[in-house]
């Protein structure tokens, strides 16, 4: 009787064990769920975007970034009922490009197949204070996205906190999903403290994607200061750091 009560502990700590591991993993999956891929170097080729779909697809991130003629290949290489988002970044990475040719660029990907347009902010009219244009452009590419989101890209460390804080604010306004911070191509890394005055100005209107991630302390910070979303170049390696923590 003794060894029988002594083999059901046994099990009840192994049950226990396993569950434990379970939800470890199960937080995990949602931490890496978070992360999208920036794939969007002018030296990418195809022999790097069927990898990085093949992994991303392995480790279930939550999105591929991408430029938009890189759209159809990378549609091809994830495959039917795809569980990895396809992201198109368009007018990437200072917005200059006119009006016309964003809506034009957001509806040809919506065509190519991507699940969201990442639209990059005008910042040559955010710095004039052409507010009126910047409102009238959001809506546009809003509505050439039809039943796809549209995201916008905010290089804020191009921008004056009241630049940024305006942008947010009308961006919000103008029913826009998400808002990704600035990408690091200006220079600069990862700040915290711009998150949390994004998602100040914007509330519960938007979701957040910080960029510019290196390092699973940063993604944490970010999260802390309310980012939903997290981009990174080392996305497909902070994945795997995460599911090696609970393995």
């Amino acid at each position: 009787m003794e060894e029988l009560d002594e083999k059901m502990e046994e099990q009840e700590k192994l049950r226990y064990a396993e569950f434990k591991r379970k939800l470890n993993l199960e937080a995990a999956q949602g931490q890496i769920s978070k992360l999208e891929y920036n794939l969007t170097d002018a030296t990418t080729d195809k022999n790097s975007l069927r990898r990085a779909c093949q992994e991303a697809a392995r480790l279930n991130i939550g999105a591929l970034c991408v430029l938009p003629n890189h759209v159809k290949p990378c549609v091809g290489y994830l495959g039917r009922d795809p569980q990895v988002s396809l992201i198109a970044c368009i007018s990437f990475p200072h917005g200059g490009d006119s009006t016309k040719i964003k809506v034009a660029a957001v509806k040809q990907a919506v065509k190519d197949g991507v699940d969201e347009a990442e639209v990059s902010a005008p910042i040559s009219y955010i710095k004039d204070g052409n507010w009126g244009y910047v409102k009238r452009e959001f809506k546009k590419v809003k509505k050439a996205g039809k039943n796809r989101a549209v995201r916008i890209n905010v290089e804020s460390s191009l921008l004056t906190p009241q630049e940024l804080n305006k942008v947010c604010t009308i961006a919000a306004d103008c029913g826009i999903p998400s808002l990704r911070t600035h990408s690091g191509y200006f220079g600069g890394g990862f700040d915290g403290e711009v998150v949390s005055r994004m998602k100040a100005a914007v509330k519960d209107k938007c979701t957040i994607k910080a960029d510019g991630i290196s390092n699973i302390s940063d993604m944490d910070i970010a999260v802390d200061m309310g980012a939903g979303i997290i981009g990174s170049k080392c996305a497909l390696d902070l994945a795997q750091l995460i599911l090696n923590a609970v393995n």
